[in-house]
């Protein structure tokens, strides 16, 4: 399978490791010197040389902290000329403490207590820099190739708009692990980071955010009214270590620990052999600093399960596609589900995110019901490329399908359908039932399957392409597996879609339709 080039000069792309709306994540190698690396590009688009320079001066910054030993790397950084911009990150073929949780499920507490004191050690380091992360989350906690952890998406996190300084941008929060004053567009501040944190350390324990259900979707104004519901205790750890975690979580930012350091303390202080015990997960606690130097504890390793689990899988899971990203004041539904662990790799499904939120699967008047082996929206076999693909009944759509941006947390999508006449990012190229061997509306999984690599490949998508998309160059495509929704699973529609998009452009017109 070829993959699109990246026009980043002196890096050879092995594969992609994660995409979604706005990045693809890929497996390069650094000519130069030989190392394996994650390059990762921004589909979005710095528009004049003031965003340029703004969004290079937030990653030097960013990049001041690669030598902390819980920060993920940045070797390199840079604009292209058609203006997206990208960074070059150390490789950490652990994939993300955010994969772990979907993999496994919760972690002892213990465990997640020592991680969290390395990661506030490294935010205090990030906050006497005067850099701010805004996206802490399991998926943006890494683990790198000594099964120690460190944190990652500083800089492109933190995308401006053209006109908007890089510093108070809020283009993109994930509303599970943002503070509540992110929702009411504060200007972050480091109280923000650590509340995050918290969460993110609540979620490995719990697995699975504080405040929110087991599965399902949560409005934006839910949400923020959830903020203001006590926290829980954690059934079966010492209360002391819920009573930090829930101090950092304040509504508040002012009753939240003054800094990032101060809840590192906090954290290494908890003795987690005292109180109830956590189920297999007690360890000696960590001894706070004497001064403000990092915390030493003990290393975090990859359970072997998990690292067999990734080398049978044969592709790094680097949670990009899972990157939650929900616009702000749009009044959307925020989808988002964790999966434990599975012995018999059965889908899990969980009711709709929303109808306003999900995939259409009959127009825009609402999600059809089906059965397994029906598409749900008319097809056709006739000059379709798609149907030469082996192996999964590919077709195309009679009629051109327009899609929103979308919004992916852990693997579950929510999009609205869009008219084709105004601006629209994606558009469908190919359909076909969901693979017999991987029934499941997870798009990480599904992107992964190799019928799925084959159908939605730039082979397919360049000889779909007709009027005026035969004049852009298939490198110049993103291209995306759709899932059924979750309400649609549950309906029993079986079928995915091949949608792709023009890198960092809304499209006005049909480029994708069966020849005639």
């Amino acid at each position: 399978m070829r993959f699109q080039r990246t026009g980043v000069p002196g890096y050879e792309v092995v594969e992609v490791l994660g995409q979604g709306g706005f990045a693809t994540v890929y497996r390069a190698r650094q000519l130069a010197v030989g190392r394996e690396v994650a390059l990762k590009m921004d589909s979005r688009v710095l528009a004049t040389d003031r965003d340029r320079q703004r969004f290079l001066r937030e990653v030097t910054a960013a990049g001041q902290l690669s030598g902390h030993p819980h920060v993920v790397a940045v070797y390199d950084a840079g604009v292209l000329d058609d203006g997206r911009p990208y960074m070059v990150l150390e490789l950490c073929p652990g994939g993300s403490l955010g994969d772990r949780l979907h993999r496994q499920g919760p972690i002892p507490a213990a465990e997640a207590r020592d991680i969290g004191v390395r990661i506030a050690d490294a935010l205090a380091a990030a906050h006497a820099g005067g850099v701010l992360h805004r996206d802490i989350k399991p998926g943006n906690i890494m683990i790198d190739r000594y099964g120690d952890v460190g944190l990652a998406d500083f800089g492109l996190a933190a995308m401006s708009r053209p006109g908007q300084e890089l510093s108070v941008t809020r283009e993109a929060l994930t509303p599970a692990f943002a503070p509540p004053e992110a929702f009411r567009l504060a200007e972050p501040t480091p109280a923000g980071d650590v509340y995050s944190l918290a969460a993110t350390i609540y979620a490995l324990v719990h697995g699975r955010p504080p405040h929110f259900p087991a599965e399902g979707g949560l409005g934006i104004a839910e949400v923020i009214v959830r903020h203001t519901w006590p926290l829980p205790d954690l059934p079966g750890v010492n209360p002391r270590f819920t009573e930090v975690l829930r101090r950092a979580m304040a509504p508040d930012p002012a009753d939240r620990p003054p800094s990032a350091e101060a809840f590192r303390d906090a954290l290494a202080a908890v003795d987690l052999e005292e109180g109830p015990g956590e189920g297999g997960g007690r360890g000696a606690a960590a001894s706070p600093p004497a001064s403000g130097g990092p915390v030493a504890v003990p290393t975090t390793t990859v359970p072997p399960s998990a690292a067999s689990a990734r080398r049978r899988k044969g592709r790094l899971r680097v949670s990009v596609a899972a990157v939650a990203v929900v616009v702000v004041g749009t009044g959307g539904t925020v989808a988002y589900q964790y999966l434990p662990p599975s012995t018999s790799g059965a889908p899990s499904a969980g009711p709709s995110a929303s109808a306003s939120a999900s995939v259409s699967a009959s127009g825009a008047g609402g999600a059809a019901k089906a059965t397994s082996a029906g598409f749900g929206v008319p097809t056709t076999t006739e000059n379709c490329p798609a149907a030469d693909v082996a192996g999964i009944d590919g077709r195309c759509t009679t009629t051109a399908e327009c899609w929103g941006g979308m919004v992916v947390i852990t693997g579950i999508v929510s999009v609205n359908q869009a008219d084709c006449v105004v601006e629209h990012p994606w558009e469908t190229f190919a359909i076909a039932p969901l693979p017999s061997d991987g029934m499941t509306n997870n798009q990480k999984e599904l992107a992964n399957h190799p019928d799925v690599r084959d159908l939605c490949s730039p082979e397919v998508l360049a000889e779909s392409r007709q009027g005026a998309a035969l004049k852009i160059d298939p490198a110049a495509w993103t291209i995306d597996v759709l899932p059924p929704s979750q309400s649609q699973y549950a309906d029993g529609l079986r079928v995915l879609r091949c949608v792709a998009t023009v890198t960092g452009q809304q499209s006005t017109g049909v480029y994708f339709r069966p020849r005639t």
